[in-house]
């Protein structure tokens, strides 16, 4: 990680060994001898997990999602074992929890019974926004790209459902109802990705990028027809709420998760099935279906959700007795 202020530190671990444990497992085992070593007031768990720490040690954890308990098929094992082993505990002694969004402080509290003491929002960048005829002419021209097309964004791996997506949309092709239509997929390879990888050899109707320069992503958003993102489960949906930002209508996942990511847009929801994707896609491309964009002004700023994230790390100290009534 870049070291961004002059008041970082960047604490290494120093021991032969650590290079060769997992994450999560270096995380639990090491990364608390270093914050027992350097006096630790706060331990912000950003990757929702605790090491062991000094009981005067406050403790903030963020639940991004809890693939997990809804999807766990689409985990790796190692992750998927990691959060059955260490999540609940982890959660429930922490001083205090927040998520990035009303849907996941309810499934929080629905499957563990745990109540998130604030919901800290990502921020959408003001960059954003519709972007100009010419702007989008050029950054397309780059990546070798023409209208019309259909946009996808995420990282090749089974939650996100793109093999279905992809499938769809060649069906579609194949009974005539895309005409030119192109399927451009923006996002790097994952995990479990090999049938997709094997469909996409045998087609030029989708324009796989790769991961791009994130300046690019406005403008592919704002000339995209169609952003599509039909993921099986989100934490909170940062794609939707960027191609909604930019004046995109969206198809997506009819969740509650996918639902506050897209507020104030132009969003056709659906199931994430077969069927469900046609008929978004289909309606979203049917002159007047869908309102004139309504362009959201009211996204949280990263400024002030990182000022509210600060106020969890300052608060009031705690004690061993509090965290384990907690």
């Amino acid at each position: 990680m870049p070291v961004l202020s002059e008041r970082w530190v960047l604490r290494l671990d120093e021991s032969p060994f650590a290079k060769y444990m997992k994450p999560v497992l270096w995380l639990k085992y090491r990364c608390g001898l270093l914050c027992k070593k350097d006096n630790l007031d706060v331990f912000w768990g950003g990757a929702t997990f605790l090491p062991r720490l000094p009981c005067k040690v406050r403790t903030v954890i963020t639940v991004y999602d809890l693939n997990f308990k809804i999807v766990p098929q689409t985990m790796s094992i190692t992750h998927r074992w990691a959060f059955r082993l260490f999540f609940k505990k982890d959660v429930m002694r922490a001083d205090v929890v927040t998520t990035i969004s009303k849907g996941s402080s309810k499934r929080l509290f629905d499957l563990f019974g745990r109540a998130v003491d604030t919901i800290v929002y990502p921020a959408i960048d003001a960059s954003f926004s519709p972007q100009s005829e010419t702007v989008i002419r050029e950054v397309l021209s780059r990546h070798g790209l023409s209208p019309p097309y259909l946009l996808a964004v995420a990282t090749w791996e089974p939650r996100k459902n793109l093999e279905l997506l992809l499938h769809t949309f060649l069906d579609m092709k194949k009974q005539g109802l895309l005409g030119e239509y192109k399927l451009v997929l923006v996002g790097g390879r994952g995990w479990k990705d090999q049938r997709l990888a094997a469909t996409l050899s045998g087609t030029d109707s989708v324009i796989p990028l790769g991961y791009i320069p994130d300046e690019h992503l406005a403008p592919l958003y704002s000339g995209a027809e169609l952003f599509i993102f039909p993921s099986f489960y989100e934490g909170f949906g940062m794609p939707v709420a960027e191609a909604s930002a930019c004046g995109t209508t969206v198809v997506t996942s009819d969740t509650p998760e996918l639902r506050e990511a897209g507020e104030g847009g132009n969003v056709i929801y659906v199931a994430p099935t077969q069927e469900g994707i046609r008929q978004g896609i289909l309606a979203g491309l049917s002159p007047g279906e869908m309102p004139d964009a309504l362009i959201k002004d009211s996204y949280p700023s990263w400024e002030t959700s990182a000022h509210k994230l600060a106020a969890t790390l300052v608060g009031k100290s705690t004690t061993c007795l509090h965290r384990e009534r907690k």
